[in-house]
């Protein structure tokens, strides 16, 4: 439906940071200007940004003792993590390094021992990026057209590539075209100076300044990598708490989870990498109870519910299903059943029975409570073209990226579907990867149906914090994060 997907910090040793990592403290007092802390009344919430757990280590996950341990069938799904290129890091060991290849000049190694290890890997490749590209000089050029006209450039820089060398690339070899060791700003190849800070980003003498405010998102970007090459997929534990009563949720995801974790040492000592991975695989139920809670008036009493999720795909929205029972599941103790429908063309599901892809491993309580989650799936189909016998409570779209008008197979598909929720005169959420992206999607489904705005355009208090380079609004912002801002519509 038009998708958009498209370090090595020395460690302390496994010592607790926790005094060291606190970014900021709110005290809520009775009344008075004291600020003692009342612990009885969890009255003390620390936030701590991502980016002060970079220096402490990874820590093993445990085991979740509330998941129900009977012999029923499930399928659980790994995503590999894949290789990313980055221009500064070396392609054999993701650390720091200035070696670039004699002959392409576009990749980089740490020392001549990984550039001799990948020569032969490298050497096919190579020789192609030197015919068609040229070195830099050619990035540098393309840099001075207008946005789009240069995101066309190295899309069709790797189209030239492919056909020269007679097969699709790696997605990390496309990343070598699609982010080049250039200026962000100009695009001046010569005497760039690589962040001494983040070691990712590069910028020339004039352009230093354009990069101070995406340093701190550069260093996290840089050290999960890192800890993913080294490490490779962690699933990190889902905090479990049963709430007696309907919980709002806090003002956004750090005082969630502080609230869940209750300040305990497992909760300062969560790493970068893990804390962001947290984010991402929380940030889909966590956006749709927030959706809930802002427009259903009668959320805390229902007991069944129904999600339409539009423009799925399996590895972001239903690798890791059983969240849904942690964090939204067991905020609503009246709720019983939950359904959510995935629906859209570039929802492929992997080779398994279709019952058991679905199928979510309960805990204890919510089993004996009688309590479900029911997933189903309407794999490479759009939401227009299908007959919706049970109609949902809340639609989420997410990331979606509305406003392009090349979407699937190049085809805008987007109008029909657009008409059909608006028709559905449901709440419709709609997420987006950056501030850029939002308002416009808001105004291309303005443009098509007759709708009013519950929620204006605003940044999402539960989107990731995973940061991933961004490719589609690169001029604006040079990274983005899954869910990261969220408007809410519904037809009239």
């Amino acid at each position: 439906m038009g998708r958009k997907k498209k370090p090595s910090n020395k460690s302390n040793g496994g010592a607790d940071n926790s005094d060291n990592i606190v970014k900021s403290c709110k005290i809520k007092t009775n009344g008075n200007n004291s600020s003692k802390t009342d612990e009885s009344t969890s009255s003390q919430i620390s936030i701590l940004d991502i980016s002060s757990r970079l220096t402490l280590p990874l820590k093993p996950s445990g085991v979740d003792l509330s998941v129900d341990s009977d012999d029923e069938e499930i399928l659980e799904f790994q995503i590999r993590p894949r290789f990313f290129y980055v221009s500064s890091l070396c392609l054999v060991c993701m650390n720091i390094c200035e070696i670039r290849c004699d002959d392409c000049g576009m990749v980089s190694y740490c020392s001549e021992k990984h550039r001799n290890e990948n020569k032969q890997q490298h050497m096919a490749l190579c020789k192609v990026l030197l015919e068609i590209c040229g070195g830099m000089e050619g990035f540098s050029l393309a840099k001075t057209l207008p946005p789009n006209l240069y995101r066309s450039f190295r899309i069709k820089t790797i189209s030239l590539i492919e056909n020269k060398i007679m097969r699709p690339l790696d997605l990390w070899e496309r990343e070598i075209v699609l982010y080049p060791r250039i200026c962000g700003s100009c695009g001046q190849v010569k005497e760039l100076i690589c962040c001494p800070t983040c070691g990712v980003d590069f910028y020339c003498a004039n352009h230093q300044q354009n990069h101070v405010k995406w340093c701190k998102d550069f260093q996290v970007f840089r050290k999960i990598l890192w800890m993913q090459h080294k490490h490779g997929f962690i699933e990190p534990d889902v905090p479990v708490v049963y709430y007696k009563e309907a919980h709002v949720l806090p003002e956004n995801f750090d005082f969630l989870i502080y609230e869940m974790y209750r300040n305990s040492p497992s909760y300062r000592r969560i790493d970068s990498y893990t804390y962001a991975s947290l984010s991402h695989v929380a940030t889909a139920p966590l956006t749709a109870l927030f959706a809930m809670q802002k427009t259903i008036p009668d959320w805390t009493t229902r007991t069944h519910f129904r999600i339409h999720v539009i423009g799925a795909e399996f590895q972001f929205e239903c690798s890791l299903l059983r969240v849904w029972e942690k964090l939204f599941l067991h905020f609503i103790p009246r709720l019983k059943n939950l359904t959510i429908e995935f629906t859209g063309p570039e929802l492929n599901l992997p080779p398994a029975p279709a019952d058991l892809l679905g199928k979510i491993k309960m805990c204890r309580p919510c089993k004996s409570g009688g309590r479900r989650i029911h997933i189903s799936f309407n794999p490479r189909k759009l939401y227009h073209d299908l007959k919706n016998e049970s109609p949902a409570d809340l639609i989420c779209l997410f990331n979606p990226g509305l406003y392009r008008e090349t979407g699937f197979d190049n085809i805008d598909t987007w109008p029909g579907t657009i008409m059909k929720f608006c028709a559905e005169k449901v709440p419709v959420v709609i997420t987006s990867y950056t501030d850029f992206e939002i308002p416009r999607d808001v105004d291309r489904i303005k443009s098509i149906g007759d709708v009013k705005v519950l929620l204006e355009p605003q940044r999402n208090p539960f989107g990731a914090v995973k940061p991933d380079r961004n490719f589609v609004s690169d001029d604006v912002v040079p990274l983005m994060y899954k869910n990261h801002c969220i408007s809410i519509v519904k037809g009239i």
